[in-house]
């Protein structure tokens, strides 16, 4: 199951700033709408960051 990640999460596992990783989330749920899923604001699904980051797993 994919874990939800936090604004902090990404900031860390991206190494940006809070405002980019705000702008990254929201591309990624937007994303995930026009697929389909439904999305929470203020997280982002684990797994589908690391895919379109290209990291493979989730362990990065």
């Amino acid at each position: 199951m994919a874990e939800l990640l936090t604004v902090k999460e990404v900031e860390r596992i991206c190494k940006v700033k809070q405002g980019r990783a705000y702008r990254l989330m929201k591309e990624i749920n937007d994303e995930m709408k026009e697929k389909g899923y439904i999305v929470i604001n203020g997280r982002v699904n684990s797994t589908y960051l690391y895919e379109r980051l290209g990291l493979g797993g989730s362990n990065a």
